[in-house]
């Protein structure tokens, strides 16, 4: 039937709650003690659901090998290598999860959200884009721990019957990103 939510475990809860609900635009539905809170995003529908979002604070066990394997201070917003041309569109993560995408309604509530992001002096990874696999407007960053997040609208449907093919897309910065090499957009 489709994602349901995602959950993570984070550094300190309430940093990364003031991320999501001050940048995302979530809203806390539940919180179970000071160490888990449910997010969802408000007014997407009449239908919204709980929530969207697990985020669980790490241990202080969990936090303390952190520590030891020197990624308790890891910061991702002071990251100043040059990302590859004709890699993917984000930064390559050590842990398992490539990235958190959201939906927006289009490309200008992208390009708030990118213009929201400079004005906090916040990183971007890459984008505005859009990519060729899905014809989707990409934008992504990170979270207060590095999670990649991506903010996407206009995702091409894929209707069951009378869709499209697949289509075996060549390795190339355009196929990451059509608009690669656009003046402006």
């Amino acid at each position: 039937m489709g994602l349901d939510h995602v959950a993570i475990k984070v550094r300190d809860i309430e940093r990364t709650i003031e991320f999501y609900t001050d940048v995302m635009n979530m809203e806390v539905s539940d919180r179970i003690g000071d160490s888990v809170a449910f997010l969802r995003t408000p007014a997407v529908s009449e239908d919204a659901d709980h929530h969207e979002m697990n985020i669980t604070q790490y241990s202080d066990e969990e936090l303390e090998a952190l520590e030891q394997r020197g990624e308790l201070e890891l910061d991702l917003h002071e990251f100043n290598e040059k990302l590859p041309e004709d890699g993917p569109p984000m930064l390559p993560t050590t842990g398992p999860i490539y990235h958190i995408a959201f939906e927006v309604p289009d490309y200008e509530g992208i390009k708030r959200a990118a213009d929201g992001l400079e004005e906090r002096g916040h990183p971007i990874y890459r984008g505005p884009g859009r990519h060729g696999p899905g014809n989707n407007i990409f934008l992504y960053f990170p979270d207060p721990d590095g999670y990649p997040i991506e903010l996407t609208a206009k995702m091409e449907e894929a209707p069951e019957d009378g869709g499209r093919p697949a289509q075996q897309w060549p390795q190339t910065p355009e196929t990451w990103n059509v608009w690669h090499n656009a003046e402006h957009l």
